[in-house]
């Protein structure tokens, strides 16, 4: 295989990550929102009183769901000061709000917009409000809907986009094992660096990335202002028909102030300051789609990153202690799912990605696999052409099989399953 060369084209964003912060600096002015007044209610279910994380249900065909709002909170909560979302989608139009003997209901209309419907797996409902002191509140619940073999929603997807190859490669790899600061809970990962490490390698000797073309930032050069400016270079000088490509290897997380905005979490940032000091996941989003002219770009960040903790486990889990809902992915296929795209992310909701020695002598078990696959390992039908549903596919499986069913690589809905990703040559 090693005569073999790679061409990648399309866009492919992989995603995934949590933190979960101690209290630091910035908490001494801002408090992590309480759920304390929120439960979950399934009224075709004859389920109420849902304060858990998680619940598991076995049908998608759920029409409306409930949240009820416990006084005291609820008295001091104006109805105007409500919102929710589901899957990553504000679901204000399809609430309404009322008062109850003991504090207020919010109920959702899933009928309403098809948008709102339960999809078969996970689902992300989340609510927050914010009271007349200006104390804030937020819970987010995670719906696992196993529907029976009927039970299924038929759904469509856009025709096949296919892209022809050419221009010039550019690359943007990042890896973040080594950080600066470690307070809040931030821990150093052991295989963040390998795994950027390993890609940018593959880039240049295996696929058609010339070394100037490749920018490689590791631990201490992998700065907030350095990766910006990596990145201000790319969208200067990609043109039309160009590729652009950037791995992240590094902690991903939610801002435990904000849960709805994301971070990635480079070597001189704080989690307990992530606004001013992480790389917001949303200016990436604004920065491709106001300045990237390139019409192929691939993204991998594989972001679930949280600190190997248990000194004594033989493969780390990247994830520290879980107080909220780790809803990371589902944001991040919200922000990029960009037309003629395919979103894979490194795990599912409330999972994390593991490394371990076992893994190419030491890698995230996500990385190894996508490695794996690109080597040509993912063209299950000989042709010489991976495509987005083979390497899914194989990243899927091998992920899962692997970690023995803890990790879950989540694609988005409605991939196109024939992108060509890698062209083999010999």
């Amino acid at each position: 295989m090693s005569r073999h060369k790679l061409r990648i084209g399309f866009v492919l964003i992989m995603f995934g990550g949590l933190l979960v912060v101690q209290e630091g600096p910035r908490g001494q002015d801002l408090q992590t929102p309480s759920r304390t007044p929120f439960s979950l209610e399934i009224p075709q279910l004859n389920q109420s009183g849902i304060t858990a994380l998680e619940v598991r249900i076995g049908t998608t065909q759920i029409n409306k769901l409930k949240i009820h709002i416990a006084d005291p909170a609820a008295t001091q909560i104006a109805y105007e000061r409500i919102y929710t979302v589901v899957n990553a989608e504000s679901a204000n139009t399809i609430q309404t709000i009322t008062a109850s003997a003991t504090g207020k209901v919010v109920t959702l209309d899933l009928e309403q917009r098809i948008r709102f419907r339960l999809r078969p797996g996970k689902n992300v409902i989340e609510i927050s409000a914010t009271d007349n002191t200006h104390k804030q509140y937020y819970a987010s619940f995670v719906i696992i809907a196993e529907p029976a073999a009927a039970d299924t929603r038929v759904r469509t997807s856009a025709p096949p986009i296919s892209y022809q190859f050419g221009g010039r490669n550019y690359a943007l790899v990042v890896g973040v094992s080594r950080y600066k600061f470690h307070e809040g809970g931030l821990n150093d990962l052991r295989y963040a660096d390998a795994d950027s490490r390993s890609i940018a390698a593959f880039l240049k000797e295996r696929s058609e990335f010339k070394d100037s073309d490749v920018s490689y930032l590791e631990n201490e050069n992998a700065t907030v202002e350095n990766v910006r400016a990596a990145v201000d270079l790319f969208l200067q000088q990609a043109r039309e028909n160009d590729l652009v490509f950037v791995f992240v290897a590094s902690h991903g997380a939610q801002d435990p102030f904000d849960p709805k905005s994301l971070y990635l979490v480079l070597h001189d940032s704080k989690v307990t300051d992530m606004p001013r000091t992480a790389l917001s996941m949303s200016e990436l989003q604004v920065l491709f789609a106001n300045r990237l002219r390139a019409k192929r770009m691939v993204i991998l960040i594989d972001a679930c990153h949280s600190g190997g903790i248990g000194a004594t486990q033989t493969n780390f889990t990247r994830q520290l202690e879980r107080q909220e809902n780790n809803t990371f992915s589902v944001y991040a296929e919200k922000l990029f799912n960009a037309e003629g795209s395919a979103l894979l992310t490194s795990s599912d909701v409330n999972e994390i990605s593991e490394e371990g020695e076992n893994w190419g002598g030491g890698h995230g078990v996500f990385t190894w696999a996508i490695l794996e696959g690109l080597r040509g390992i993912a063209d299950a039908n000989h042709d010489r052409v991976i495509t987005a549903g083979e390497l899914f596919d194989f990243v899927s499986t091998k992920v899962r099989q692997e970690t023995k069913s803890r990790q879950n690589p989540r694609a988005l809905s409605g991939t196109s399953r024939d992108f060509p990703l890698a062209r083999l040559r010999k």
